[in-house]
């Protein structure tokens, strides 16, 4: 590999872990221990390695290399693990690490915005006469448009 893509890698590397400079050269230079640590002091301010860091995020975003969920588990579990942590921080790490893996169920919450009109269509019959005046007149109405009907 070139030097150019040696800092392009070591660009990229570096964004996976931004605050151990020293991780990521020894991921570029695993056998070489002393190459490393000169990358990792020098590399980071590098012109090169910072423009195409740019690059590299512009292109894949800068949430693709952010922890993935289940980095911020073991993160937190490993915590937990530590021999010197007092009963409340592991509390609270437990809890935090339970609400990570979804161990703790959150209540849901259903919004109804269904709207239902109802629209109820009543006829009135506005009619006091006897119950014989009205069905002579039902009946003729009856025949009038019939009668309307047929003529068209």
């Amino acid at each position: 590999m070139s030097e150019e893509e040696l800092k392009a890698e070591f660009a990229r590397l570096l964004l996976r872990t931004p605050e151990d400079p020293f991780k990521a050269a020894l991921m570029l230079f695993p056998d070489n221990t002393s190459r490393a640590l000169r990358v990792a002091n020098e590399w980071p301010a590098d012109p090169e390695v910072i423009a195409a860091q740019a690059a590299i995020v512009e292109d894949e975003g800068e949430m693709s290399f952010l922890p993935t969920k289940a980095d911020l588990a073991r993160s937190i579990w490993s915590r937990m693990q530590g021999d010197r942590i007092c009963p409340e921080d592991f509390a609270k790490l437990g809890k935090l690490y339970a609400e990570v893996r979804g161990f703790i169920e959150k209540p849901q919450t259903n919004i109804n915005t269904n709207v239902n009109n109802v629209t109820n269509r009543v006829m009135v019959v506005r009619e006091s006469a006897s119950d014989a005046d009205w069905e002579t007149k039902l009946r003729k109405q009856q025949e009038d448009l019939t009668n309307a009907s047929t003529k068209h």
